[in-house]
């Protein structure tokens, strides 16, 4: 009678209610939430954030460098033509009355602009003894001496830094040379001119330095001519003024 008591006293037992399963339960410790934990990954996170800086500088430096190789550096050049001694500037028609030995120098002004001048000295055609063409009993010798001063600014159209590429310009050119001779001064033909042209041309510049320069143009030239009182000379002279073709070639070095 007892026992029958006892268990109707006890409470009944609890019910079971299933819940979906959603997955492992993740149990963070305590030491995931203290701040020497968090004060790491803040200080992770501002290490990123300067190596991610200083990797963006470094690739903009390194796209300077590569530009500035692209462009390769070069500001001057010293270029000259040797075959320009066989005959130039001065000619009687296509007969050159003198040779020129020529030096130029160029330098560039801006990203796309470079100014070159030039100096000459004209002296004897290694091609052309002017003695042939002489009286031989009026001439006992020829001397030819002479120079020659020449001026061009470039602007240059393609995509490759001065003094490089394909550029286009104003040229001015002054010769002068004076043939004598040797043993009567007053026996002797004088000759200058004056050239005014528009160059169009190319420069190749090697990674080494060494230039190739190739131009022509279009323009105007003035020719005048001198004689000594005695002058046995006997050329066609030609127009004084007439049209100007120019076309040659220099090479040399840059840096």
């Amino acid at each position: 009678m007892k026992l029958l008591i006892i268990e109707s006293l006890l409470p009944p037992p609890p019910t079971i209610t299933k819940v979906p399963f959603a997955g492992p339960i993740q149990v963070l410790s305590f030491s995931e939430f203290c701040p020497q934990r968090l004060l790491k990954l803040n200080i992770k996170t501002n290490k990123m954030k300067k190596l991610s800086i200083i990797a963006f500088v470094l690739l903009i430096i390194i796209g300077q460098s590569v530009r500035a190789q692209e462009d390769k550096g070069f500001r001057f050049t010293i270029k000259t033509n040797p075959l320009a001694a066989v005959g130039g500037p001065l000619y009687v028609l296509f007969i050159p009355v003198t040779g020129e030995y020529k030096i130029l120098f160029e330098a560039k002004t801006t990203r796309n602009q470079s100014i070159e001048i030039g100096t000459s000295y004209l002296g004897p055609s290694i091609l052309l003894n002017l003695d042939q063409l002489s009286d031989k009993d009026s001439i006992s010798g020829v001397k030819t001496s002479g120079y020659r001063a020449q001026l061009t600014y470039k602007f240059f159209l393609t995509k490759e830094s001065a003094p490089e590429g394909f550029y286009v310009g104003p040229h001015v050119s002054y010769a002068t040379a004076k043939i004598r001779d040797k043993k009567n001064p007053d026996n002797y033909f004088g000759a200058s001119k004056l050239n005014m042209d528009v160059l169009f041309g190319y420069q190749m510049i090697t990674s080494g330095g060494f230039t190739l320069n190739i131009y022509t143009g279009l323009g105007y030239k003035l020719r005048d001519y001198d004689f000594g009182d005695n002058s046995q000379f006997e050329f066609d002279y030609g127009n004084k003024a007439a049209p100007n073709v120019a076309f040659g070639f220099t090479f040399g070095y840059a840096f």
